[in-house]
């Protein structure tokens, strides 16, 4: 019984210890500071814009407006403008006119064709705005340090206005009719046009739920257009037999006497999508262009013009007219081959270069060109490119040229065939000729089937190149069966062709369509 006693108050010792230990827990506290910080949120815009004090109708006034981000955080812009005329009496006027003068009867001035309104805004960088009624929205993000460009360039006050005025006509004793109009005061003599902008901007990724919009801003502003090409290039091109992958193809080339070690993209194939609208006297009409082909993106030296004997490098277009032109030009006068003398060279800078017009002369820029020529030991496609960049050329004669406008390459026709299009010719360019009565190996190259096959108008026998072979009155040419050869400078047979070839300026952007034959490139 002792021993049944004992182990009770055992227990029940146990039992206080465990009770004390519930209420005697370690405790503590600490305080942890959580910071969140902003990054600076900043707009500043720039206008230019000279209040005129009499405004006449067929009186056009400079305005321009440009944000910039001047803080840390990717913004969208957009830019809403209202327009209100008050008259002299401090009466309002609708702002529009039918086109023969007199008032127009539109629902709501979102209605109205430019030319109707009383002050026309001269709306310019249309490919870099969206217009949704009274807004103007950038269509790209601005990122920090970034500005828009301007929708607007400036306003005319529509010459086609007319007044309201009220006419009375009186006769003297003498019986001479006098004719005297008033204005109301009522009308746009002596009134006040005010043009409002309210500029908005809002963080990039809630500019959607901010302003409501379904419109898409883009998050990458297009870049020059041999950038946003390469972008969608074949770097690793395999058993390519056909015509059915239209982009362009990575080739890389070992160092030449004139180069480093290089990479370029060509376009390869029957028909790539390389069309691109050129030369065009009015360039928001595509009918006034002609069309011309992307031969690719190529590593082009150009003089500094900051610094005398130094030379910028870029990855520039490199664009050969579609068609040859109408007129047919010897390549050299007495059988000689110096690319620098030569009446092609002289003819292309001058009299052709001078008929071009405004717009694609401010796309191309002096780029060197490769003159090293060719001996009887030139068989594959690249022994013709690194004997044109070679220094083997004979006594006296320059290795490159430095100019705006010339031919294509023995090359640039070779690399046509590349990559298994037709392999004979790209790897032994003597049987690159067609066989077949028409519908042989050729038919593979883009470049013979846009100008150079049989049928087309205005073809001649020969296509000339730039590349000239080390007897001292040859040049290489394309002829009717695609066969390249050399042919006597000051020598015709026929007509021999002249295809210009130019590199564009490295800023030269894309500004719309897929390279088809129906939906060219056009460029800004």
């Amino acid at each position: 019984m002792n021993n049944k006693k004992s182990v009770i108050v055992l227990l029940l010792i146990a039992i206080i210890g465990i009770v004390g230990l519930t209420i005697a827990y370690f405790t503590n506290s600490t305080d942890v500071e959580n910071i969140f910080k902003t990054k600076e949120y900043g707009t500043e815009y720039t206008e230019t814009f000279v209040s005129p004090d009499n405004w006449l109708p067929g009186d056009t006034t400079q305005k321009t407006v440009v944000a910039e981000n001047t803080g840390e955080i990717d913004q969208a812009v957009r830019i809403h403008i209202t327009e209100e005329w008050k008259t002299h009496n401090n009466g309002t006027l609708n702002g529009w006119i039918h086109a023969d003068g007199t008032k127009s009867e539109h629902e709501s001035e979102s209605e109205l064709a430019n030319d109707e309104r009383v002050a026309v805004l001269n709306l310019i960088n249309k490919d870099e705005w969206t217009q949704v009624g009274d807004y103007y929205y950038y269509k790209y993000k601005l990122a920090p340090n970034e500005k828009t460009s301007s929708f607007l360039e400036s306003v005319t006050f529509n010459p086609k206005t007319k007044l309201d005025d009220t006419c009375q006509e009186t006769s003297n004793a003498n019986g001479v009719k006098t004719i005297t109009c008033n204005s109301s005061g009522d009308d746009y003599d002596n009134a006040t046009y005010t043009l409002n902008l309210t500029i908005e901007t809002v963080q990039y990724n809630k500019y959607a739920n901010s302003w409501n919009t379904n419109i898409t801003i883009a998050e990458e502003k297009p870049g020059p257009i041999a950038q946003e090409l390469i972008k969608t290039s074949n770097n690793n091109p395999t058993n390519y037999s056909s015509g059915d992958i239209h982009q362009m193809y990575k080739f890389s080339h070992e160092a030449t006497s004139q180069t480093g070690a290089l990479d370029d993209y060509r376009y390869i194939g029957n028909d790539p999508y390389n069309y691109v609208y050129f030369n065009c006297t009015d360039e928001s009409n595509t009918s006034t262009c002609e069309i011309w082909r992307i031969i690719g993106v190529f590593t082009v030296g150009r003089p500094d013009p900051d610094n005398a004997g130094e030379t910028i490098t870029e990855q520039r277009i490199k664009l050969i007219r579609g068609k040859s032109l109408s007129s047919s030009v010897i390549w050299a006068d007495g059988d000689y081959n110096n690319w620098n003398v030569s009446n092609m060279k002289n003819y292309l800078n001058t009299t052709y270069y001078n008929s071009l017009k405004d717009s694609a002369k401010s796309k191309i820029d002096t780029s060197r060109y490769y003159i090293g020529q060719i001996d009887s030991n030139t068989i594959t496609s690249s022994d013709y490119y690194n004997a044109e960049r070679g220094n083997n050329v004979l006594s006296g004669f320059p290795t490159n040229w430095d100019g705006k406008i010339g031919l294509m390459y023995a090359s640039d026709y070779i690399f046509t065939f590349g990559y298994g299009v037709q392999n004979t010719c790209f790897n032994n360019i003597g049987v690159c000729y067609n066989t077949g009565g028409g519908t042989g190996e050729p038919r593979t190259s883009w470049i013979y089937n846009s100008d150079i096959r049989d049928g087309q108008s205005n073809v001649s026998n020969y296509t000339y190149t730039i590349t000239t072979g080390l007897i001292s009155d040859f040049a290489y040419s394309i002829d009717l069966s695609g066969n390249l050869f050399s042919a006597r400078t000051g020598y015709f047979i026929g007509e021999f062709a002249t295809r210009p070839v130019v590199y564009l300026n490295a800023d030269v952007k894309l500004k719309s369509g897929t390279g088809t034959s129906t939906d060219p490139y056009t460029l800004k």
